[in-house]
Order: C-alpha cells, then sequence, then structure tokens
C-alpha cells in the first residue's frame, strides 16, 4: 500500500517513519508506520501558544493514515480513544 497525504505532512511523515511516500508497503511496515506517528504524537510539544509545537499537525497525519490502513486492509478498524485513532484487528467470520 502507498500512503495518500496532503502536501503539507509528506516531510513530516518522512522523517518520522524514515520511508519514502512513494514506496510500497505491507500490512506490518504499515502499522509499524502508524505506532511510530502514534508515538511522535504523545512526545511532540503542544501547538497552542509555541512556535515549535506540530501536536495537530501530526495528530492529524495519524488520522489520516489510520483512515487508509482501515480502508486497505479490511481485517482493521479504526477507533478513537480519547480523540487518538486506535487500530484494532478483527477476525474475519
Amino acid at each position: 500500500m502507498k500512503f495518500n497525504l496532503p502536501r503539507r505532512q509528506r516531510k513530516s511523515f518522512e522523517s518520522v517513519s524514515g520511508k519514502s511516500l512513494d514506496s510500497n508497503l505491507n500490512k506490518k511496515e504499515a502499522l509499524e508506520i502508524f505506532e511510530n506517528v502514534k508515538k511522535s504524537y504523545s512526545s511532540a510539544p503542544n501547538s497552542f501558544g509555541s512556535k515549535t509545537g506540530k501536536k495537530e499537525e501530526v495528530l492529524e497525519m495519524l488520522l489520516i493514515i489510520s483512515d487508509q490502513i482501515a480502508s486497505e486492509y479490511k481485517d482493521c478498524e479504526v477507533a478513537l480513544k480519547q480523540g487518538i485513532p486506535e487500530i484494532t484487528k478483527v477476525k474475519e467470520k
């Protein structure tokens, strides 16, 4: 799968994930990138009242990535837990 991100998110994605946006990713790599972005979100400084804060920017990228993973892989669902996306795996029947 390839992530499709807005232009403003591309540089941040490549710095957080360490992979090019054009590279094909399998399910395991996509979930690892999701966890890396989530970890980056939890350690990012607040945006409000700060010149260097990127918390909302990383949260936006996290929401976009989680939605794309859930639409690509049908055994994954996204649930928001206190406004932060969580990917859960669902067994197929």
